[in-house]
């Protein structure tokens, strides 16, 4: 009787400490599933931003064929066909990032779930999905930045295109000068669309930050 009622103790302590052993693992993957978001989020961000440096460049390339005394126009109008597809590789950039973003947050939205589930506290569980729940709402603001920044990019990306068109078979002094206007608005729309990005990217960093782990 001895043995077995010592067994069972034994058994009970091997039991708890198992059980201890995977709420830990659990925690831990919990961690590691959060900081895997952060990290594929903060990607997101950082391809908005990168495509914006982008954008800058592919203006400054714009400005130098419009001006008055270019130089070598037909070297500029080459650089800038080259700039403005690696304005559009950027762009598809951001929505790689925001897919593998959107990935992650499966992720741990669906184990988030089944850990709140879980817990037998009925206060603590309700503490816990309200606390899911918030972190979605957070998620999904970042999630919107991504095509918000793509949106954003659109039409100024449309109106370079139409003037690359427009000097395809027409890249001389009168046909430059006739661009003046346009150039000039397109040239207030970048402007815009800079600090329109630069508030989707501090919005976003702000929605990160409220679920980065301290």
């Amino acid at each position: 009787m001895k043995h077995a009622g010592f067994a069972r103790v034994a058994l009970a302590v091997v039991t708890g400490v198992a059980v201890a052993g995977f709420a830990s693992a659990q925690q831990d993957e919990g961690v590691k599933q959060v900081e895997a978001l952060v990290k594929a989020s903060s990607s997101t961000v950082e391809a908005i931003s990168l495509t914006k440096v982008q954008l800058m460049k592919t203006m400054d390339v714009y400005n130098a064929l419009v001006a008055i005394d270019a130089k070598d126009r037909k070297k500029l109008y080459r650089d800038l066909q080259k700039e403005m597809e690696n304005t559009q590789k950027r762009r598809a950039e951001i929505m790689t990032k925001a897919g593998a973003m959107t990935s992650e947050a499966d992720t741990l939205f669906k184990s988030w779930e089944v850990s709140a589930a879980a817990i037998e506290s009925p206060s603590l569980r309700a503490r816990s999905e309200e606390r899911l729940k918030k972190t979605r709402a957070n998620f999904a603001e970042i999630g919107a930045a991504g095509k918000r920044a793509t949106d954003l990019y659109d039409p100024i990306m449309k109106t370079l295109a139409d003037k690359v068109r427009y000097l395809g078979h027409d890249l001389n002094a009168d046909a430059v000068a006739s661009l003046k206007p346009d150039s000039e608005k397109l040239n207030k729309d970048v402007e815009k669309l800079g600090r329109a990005i630069d508030d989707t990217i501090n919005n976003t960093n702000a929605n990160i930050d409220a679920f980065r782990p301290q």
